[in-house]
C-alpha cells in the first residue's frame, strides 16, 4: 500500500483529476452517486432505527440495572398484568438485590379541562416510579408518598405533550383542576416527555394504590425495579421467588388469574431487553436486507467502474507511456471510487435523515422507542464508513486491471485493456450472479412477509369484521348500574330501528387487550365425578351482538330478546370451554350465574356454543369464555365501559352519526369515542407486520431493478466488444433471431445461476423468519417459484434492447473498421 501512496501532492492532482472527470462525464457519475446513495440511505436509515430501538441507552439514569418484574403460576402467565400484589409487596419490604420497585399499568379515560372532552392514556403508578426513573418535573412536582390516598381528593401529572398542547405550556397549570373520566383531579405537575415510561403514548400518570393482599383478593399490574450495583437479574428473580412461594395461596382466585395453581417463579428482564423484545426479530431482519441492498448497489458500482476503466484503456495507456507507474494508476481510480463513494454517501445519509424525521409518523404507534429516532454522530459516521468502503471495494477490480494491460494493443486501439476482454467479462457476471441472488433473497423475503401479511387479514378469527361499525361508549361518569342498563338499552332500541341493521354491544370487544377472568368449580362431567376448577373469561353482551359481530354458533342457540331477568337464567359458552370442562354434552350444564360481576345466587343452563374468538392476534390460542345477556342482569350493567357494534349493508362509516345521535338522545353529556370500523382495526393491528412487508418488498424491488439495470449494462458492454465476433457469425449465415437469442441465453444463464445461488440461500436462511410469519411456511413452494419468476421477467426486458442491437449489426460495415468494435 505504501507504493500506492507516494506523496500528499500527487494524491490532490488525482483528486482534482477525478472531479474534472465527475464534470466533463456527468451521466455515469450521477449514475454510480444515485446507486450509493439508495444502498447507503436504506442501510443509514436501517442501522439509525435499529441502534435507536434496539441499542441506544435507555434515557433514564443508570438505564441497564431497572428490570422488569413477571410472575407465573405453574408456568403459566396472567391473562393481564405481570404480577400480583401479594408478590410485590412481599418482595418490596427490605429487598436484598434491588434499590426501588414500582408497579404501573395503563388505561385510557376521558379527559376534560375546557374545550371538547378528549380520550387520553393514562398511567397509574405507584409514587416510587418517578424516583426510580430519575425524573424530574418541568413544572410543579411529582408524585410523593400518600398521593394514593390523598384526602383532598385525587391528583394528576401531566405529560410534556399533553401539558403544551391542551394547555399552552401554561406555567401556572399546577394547582389547577381538570376531571377525568368525570372525577376531579388537582395537576400537581408537568413530566417531561423523555422521562415519560412505559412509553411515549402516555398523555398523563395517576397515583397506583398497591392494596394489601388479604384473603382470597389479588390485583395484577406491571412492575419494574432496580437492580443495587452487583446484582444480576438472576439474582434478583431467584430472591423474588423465594420471597413469593412464602405468601399463603390465595386459591380460586390465583385459578382465575393464571388458569394455574402451581408454584410461584418471578422472571426479571432488562428493561431494554423487555421494550423492545417485540420488534428485535423484525428490525434485525430488516437490517439484514438493507445490507444486501447495499451489497448489491456496490456490486452495480463495481460492473459501471470496470467498464467505464475499460472504455478508457487508451487514456490510460498514454498515462503509462508517459510515466505514470501502475501504482500511480491504481490510485488514480481508486481516489475516483472514493469520491464519486463519498458524495453517493453524503447524499444517502441525507436521504437516511429525511427519512428518519418521518419515521414517527410512519412508525406503527405502539412501536416502542420511535421518539429517539434521528441520524446522530453514530449513523453519520456509519454512512462515511460504509461509502469509503464499498466506494474501495468498487475500485479494486479497475485498479487491478490497470496493472495488466498491453501498452501498445491499447495505444494502437487493438483489443480491449490488458486485463479486460474475458477476464473482465467474467468477473462482471460474477457481480451480476451476486446482485442476482442477492435480489432473489430479498425477494423471497419481501413476498413470504407480503403473503403472510394478506394471511393475517384474511385470517378466520371466529367473527365476520366486513361491514362492522365499532364505537366505544364510556359510562365511567354514569355512577349508578341501573341507569348505565336504561342508557344502553335506549341506545341499541334507537339504533334497532333503522333498516336491514344489525345491533348490540359487548363488554370485551376483539384485537382489545385486557379483560377480566373468574374461576369456580363445576361438577365434572360423565363419565368422570368430583369437582371441576374453572377458569373463565366472562362476556357481557346484549342478545343482538352475536349477529352483529357475525359469531357462529357451533350448537343450540344464542339469546333471544325473551331471555331477561324474569325467565331462566341461560349463557353460552364458547367451543375452548366446552371442550376443556363440558364434555361432549355442553348443552344443558349447569354453571353459576353472574360469575365475574356479581354475587352468585343461581345457577344458569348453557344454551348454546359458539366458535372461538381470537381477541388479540389471529393466532391466539382460544381462552375458555362464558357470555352472559344483559338483560338477565336484574337491570343492572356493573361495568364502566361498552363497545356498540353495528352491521349494515353499505360503507360502514356511514353509521357513525347514527350513533352519535342515538346516544346524545339517551344522555346529552355522553360521547361515543374510537368509532370506527372493525376492518380497520385488524389492518391497525397488523401494522408491524405490513411495515416489515412493505420494507423488504422495496427493498426486493429495488434490488430487482438494480440486477436489471446490471445485466443492461454487461450486455450492452459484451455486445460492443463482440461486435466483430457477431459480425462474422451473420456473415456465415447467423440470421437476426440466431444472433439475438445468443444475447439473451447468455444474459438469462448468469441470471438463472444467481437465482439459483439466491434461492438455495433462502432455503437455508429463511426459517429465522418464522416468527415473523402467519399462514406461511418459510419454504412455501408459491413464493419460492414467484421470485425467480419476476427476476427472469425484469431480465428479460433488459436484454431486449440488447439482443435487438445485436441482431441489427452490418456484417460488411464491421469487418471494414480495424477494431472491429461498435
Amino acid at each position: 500500500m505504501s507504493r500506492l501512496l507516494p506523496d500528499v501532492a500527487g494524491m490532490f492532482d488525482d483528486i482534482r483529476s477525478a472531479a474534472r472527470l465527475i464534470v466533463r462525464q456527468p451521466r455515469p457519475a450521477l449514475l454510480v452517486i444515485m446507486t450509493m446513495a439508495l444502498g447507503i440511505g436504506a442501510a443509514t436509515l436501517l442501522f439509525s432505527v435499529a441502534y435507536g430501538v434496539l441499542a441506544r441507552p435507555l434515557p433514564w439514569p443508570r438505564g441497564d440495572q431497572l428490570v422488569v418484574i413477571e410472575e407465573t403460576r405453574g408456568g403459566r402467565a396472567p391473562r393481564f398484568g405481570s404480577l400480583t400484589n401479594s408478590v410485590y409487596l412481599a418482595w418490596r419490604d427490605r429487598p436484598l438485590t434491588v434499590d426501588g420497585m414500582a408497579a404501573w399499568s395503563q388505561h385510557v379515560a376521558t379527559l376534560a379541562a375546557g374545550g371538547e372532552p378528549e380520550r387520553i392514556l393514562i398511567t397509574s403508578a405507584s409514587a416510587e416510579l418517578f424516583d426510580l426513573l430519575g425524573a424530574r418535573p418541568l413544572a410543579g412536582r411529582l408524585f410523593q408518598p400518600g398521593d394514593d390516598v390523598a384526602a383532598d381528593g385525587p391528583v394528576v401529572v401531566l405529560s410534556e405533550g399533553l401539558w403544551r398542547g391542551r394547555f399552552g405550556a401554561d406555567p401556572a397549570v399546577p394547582g389547577s383542576s381538570v376531571r377525568i373520566d368525570g372525577r376531579t383531579h388537582t395537576i400537581v405537575g408537568v413530566l417531561p416527555d423523555a422521562l415519560g415510561y412505559p412509553d411515549h403514548q402516555a398523555r398523563a400518570y395517576v397515583p397506583l394504590h398497591v392494596p394489601p393482599a388479604t384473603g382470597h383478593h389479588l390485583s395484577m399490574f406491571s412492575a419494574i425495579a432496580r437492580l443495587k450495583p452487583g446484582a444480576t437479574p438472576a439474582q434478583a428473580a431467584a430472591e423474588a421467588t423465594a420471597r413469593a412461594r412464602a405468601v399463603p395461596d390465595s386459591g380460586m382466585t390465583t385459578m382465575a388469574i393464571f388458569g394455574a395453581t402451581g408454584p410461584i417463579d418471578v422472571t426479571t428482564i432488562p428493561l431494554l431487553e423487555w421494550l423492545t423484545a417485540g420488534v428485535r426479530p423484525g428490525l434485525l431482519i430488516l437490517l439484514a436486507g438493507a445490507g444486501l441492498l447495499l451489497a448489491a448497489a456496490a456490486g452495480n458500482v463495481a460492473g459501471v467502474q470496470l467498464a467505464r476503466a475499460t472504455t478508457r484503456r487508451h487514456e490510460l495507456a498514454l498515462r503509462a507511456a508517459l510515466g505514470a507507474t501502475s501504482a500511480r494508476l491504481s490510485r488514480q481510480l481508486l481516489l475516483e471510487n472514493v469520491l464519486l463513494g463519498l458524495i453517493g454517501g453524503c447524499a444517502g445519509l441525507y436521504l437516511a435523515w429525511l427519512l428518519t424525521g418521518m419515521a414517527p409518523a410512519l412508525l406503527p404507534a405502539d412501536f416502542p422507542r420511535s421518539g429517539h429516532l434521528d441520524i446522530d454522530a453514530t449513523g453519520a459516521v456509519f454512512a462515511l464508513l460504509v461509502s469509503l468502503l464499498a466506494s474501495l471495494v468498487c475500485g479494486v477490480l479497475p485498479a487491478l486491471a490497470t496493472r495488466r494491460q498491453n501498452l501498445i494493443d491499447s495505444l494502437a486501439g487493438r483489443g480491449p485493456m490488458g486485463f479486460a476482454g474475458r477476464p473482465v467479462t467474467t468477473a462482471r457476471r460474477l457481480i451480476l450472479a451476486g446482485q442476482a441472488a442477492i435480489a432473489c433473497v430479498l425477494l423471497v423475503s419481501g413476498l413470504l412477509l407480503g403473503r403472510s401479511y394478506q394471511a393475517l387479514i384474511a385470517a378466520d378469527r371466529g367473527y365476520d369484521p366486513s361491514g362492522v361499525l365499532l364505537a366505544r361508549l364510556p359510562l365511567q361518569s354514569i355512577d349508578s348500574p341501573e341507569r348505565r342498563h336504561a342508557i344502553v338499552d335506549q341506545v341499541l332500541g334507537r339504533l334497532g330501528r333503522l333498516q336491514d341493521a344489525a345491533v348490540g354491544f359487548t363488554t370485551d370487544l376483539p384485537l382489545t387487550p385486557g379483560g377480566s377472568t373468574s374461576a369456580f368449580q363445576i361438577r365434572a362431567p360423565a363419565p368422570r365425578s368430583g369437582m371441576v376448577d374453572v377458569q373463565a373469561s366472562p362476556r357481557i353482551v346484549s342478545p343482538g351482538c352475536f349477529s352483529a359481530l357475525g359469531l357462529r354458533v357451533a350448537a343450540g342457540r344464542g339469546f333471544a330478546e325473551t331471555d331477561t331477568d324474569a325467565s331462566q337464567p341461560v349463557v353460552v359458552v364458547n367451543r375452548a370451554f366446552a371442550r376443556r370442562y363440558l364434555g361432549d354434552a355442553p348443552l344443558g350444564a349447569e354453571l353459576p350465574m353472574g360469575v365475574g360481576y356479581e354475587e352468585v345466587k343461581r345457577s344458569a343452563t348453557v344454551v348454546g356454543v359458539i366458535d372461538d374468538v381470537r381477541y388479540l392476534t389471529a393466532n391466539d390460542s382460544s381462552q375458555p369464555e362464558i357470555y352472559h345477556s344483559h338483560r338477565q342482569l336484574e337491570g343492572r350493567l356493573p361495568v364502566p365501559v361498552v363497545t356498540l357494534v353495528m352491521r349494515a349493508a353499505g360503507d360502514p362509516e356511514s353509521l357513525a352519526s347514527e350513533i352519535r345521535a342515538a346516544v346524545r338522545e339517551a344522555d346529552a353529556d355522553l360521547a361515543p369515542d374510537v368509532v370506527t370500523s372493525m376492518e380497520q382495526r385488524i389492518r391497525l393491528s397488523a401494522a408491524r407486520p405490513r411495515l416489515y412487508a412493505a420494507l423488504l418488498g422495496g427493498f426486493g424491488t429495488a434490488s430487482t431493478a438494480i440486477a436489471g439495470v446490471g445485466l443492461f449494462g454487461l450486455l450492452s458492454y459484451t455486445v460492443a466488444q463482440r461486435s466483430k465476433e457477431l459480425a462474422v457469425r451473420a456473415a456465415l449465415g447467423a440470421g437476426q433471431a440466431d444472433l439475438a437469442r445468443m444475447v439473451l441465453r447468455q444474459g438469462l444463464a448468469v441470471i438463472a445461476g444467481g437465482c439459483a445461488a439466491g434461492l438455495a440461500v433462502s432455503a437455508a436462511l429463511m426459517h429465522w423468519m418464522a416468527s415473523l410469519l402467519y399462514g406461511v411456511t418459510p419454504h412455501d413452494p408459491v413464493t419460492y417459484a414467484a421470485a425467480p419468476s419476476v427476476l427472469f421477467l425484469v431480465a428479460t426486458i433488459a436484454c431486449i434492447v440488447p439482443a435487438r442491437r445485436a441482431s441489427r449489426f452490418d456484417p460488411v460495415e464491421l469487418l471494414r473498421r480495424p477494431g472491429g468494435e461498435v
